[in-house]
């Protein structure tokens, strides 16, 4: 097996007179012993041989296996490592880069930032949560995604800094609030409500979330051309995101463009919508895959500001969609001469897409066929999310047994 250890203070040779080694110009200065010659290994340095056969035995069966790493690389900071090296590779969209940011340098960074990465374990992380729970501002949930994100930041270097995830040694411990919140939907005067409520260049937004299940950026991001009326379907190929102030267009979420079968009722509100305001021809750019790998798209946008703008999803969530939930009565005004409103966090557009969900649910349509319009990346994901809207599961299997066995 390579490597060996070099007395870095007596000759390697005795003298040739006297049987003895010498004193080289280095002894008595720095650590005496140094392990050398492993591949793939910096060599190390020890005050006594105990420690440096040691590390010698332990630094050669991990080179063995592939998964050494040399403990320097572990010294860098949480803090720096996230600042200068995972944030500046990622490249987010600012609807999930903003959020993740924030939770990132205000609750993990302040708490964990100075320790060097190889030092966080079980006992910091444990502290970490109690200090974050404390605070009593943060639910469940909030902390489950928090610590969703340290996962990730640790899991980038593995393998390169540290040897194991401190976050995975800790499955059973792991924070967990996706249990006690379950997906709700809109009742029937809700969505009238709401739809009412809305400036009416905004009122088809709703039509296309609960009658046809589309996120708020596949909503702002369709296309008058996306409706397939001869096959009653429409396409979803794109979505509206934006950069800071720049919007552009990209693939639907999982890069996967999708067809969702268009009701009579939902053809009808986008004709109203149209003959309300043709749509607005737009130039934008397109990032990542798809578009023919063209790097803008003409899109003639079928939902716009009123001013004929692509849609700030922030600016209408503030200036429309919550002054709707206030006026319907589902959340209060902190300040509404200054657009402050009750958070309002589960009755946001994307409750358009779970009732979409309940009602197809309810009315026997199967799990895969709407995992495919949602756009899930697989029916285990619908299940699990909406299988408390279908109250006739069970049931029908039951009387089908009876039936049966009756000869019926």
């Amino acid at each position: 097996m390579p490597g060996y250890i070099e007395d870095r203070w007596m000759t390697k040779r005795p003298d040739p007179v006297t049987g003895q080694k010498k004193r080289t110009e280095r002894y008595g200065k720095g650590k005496r012993y140094r392990v050398c010659g492993i591949p793939g290994v910096k060599d190390e340095s020890f005050t006594t041989l105990a420690d440096a056969k040691t590390w010698l035995a332990t630094a050669q069966t991990d080179s063995r296996r592939g998964s050494y790493i040399d403990p320097r690389m572990g010294q860098m900071t949480l803090r720096i490592y996230i600042e200068t090296i995972w944030w500046p590779a990622r490249h987010d969209p600012l609807t999930t880069g903003g959020p993740m940011k924030s939770k990132i340098w205000n609750h993990i960074l302040p708490h964990l930032g100075e320790l060097p990465l190889a030092s966080i374990d079980s006992e910091h992380l444990r502290a970490w949560l109690a200090t974050l729970r404390r605070k009593g501002t943060l639910s469940e949930s909030t902390i489950e995604v928090i610590w969703t994100h340290l996962t990730s930041i640790l899991k980038t270097a593995v393998g390169k800094r540290i040897a194991r995830n401190p976050c995975t040694e800790m499955a059973d411990e792991r924070p967990s609030g996706s249990g006690k919140s379950k997906a709700r939907a809109w009742s029937r005067e809700e969505v009238v409500g709401l739809r009412e409520a809305l400036p009416d260049w905004y009122k088809v937004c709703i039509d296309l979330g609960v009658s046809a299940g589309l996120r708020q950026g596949e909503a702002f991001g369709l296309s008058a051309d996306d409706i397939d009326e001869q096959r009653d379907v429409i396409l979803v190929r794109r979505q509206l995101q934006w950069d800071s102030s720049k919007p552009y267009f990209k693939l639907p979420k999982g890069d996967k463009e999708r067809e969702i079968p268009l009701s009579a009722g939902l053809r009808d509100a986008i004709l109203a919508h149209k003959r309300l305001r043709a749509p607005t021809v737009h130039t934008l750019p397109w990032r990542g895959p798809g578009n023919g790998q063209r790097p803008t798209a003409t899109v003639p946008l079928l939902v716009t500001t009123w001013f004929r703008n692509p849609i700030h999803h922030s600016r209408f969530n503030r200036n429309a969609w919550k002054p709707a939930l206030h006026a319907i009565g589902l959340i209060s005004a902190q300040d509404e001469a200054n657009d402050s409103w009750e958070p309002s966090r589960e009755l946001m557009f994307h409750r358009n897409r779970h009732t979409y969900a309940s009602v197809q649910l309810r009315a026997g349509e199967d799990v895969v066929s709407l995992s495919h319009w949602m756009g899930h990346s697989s029916p285990d994901i619908t299940f699990k999310t909406y299988a408390h809207f279908m109250p006739e599961r069970g049931r029908r299997g039951r009387t089908a047994v009876d039936a049966w066995l009756s000869g019926q």
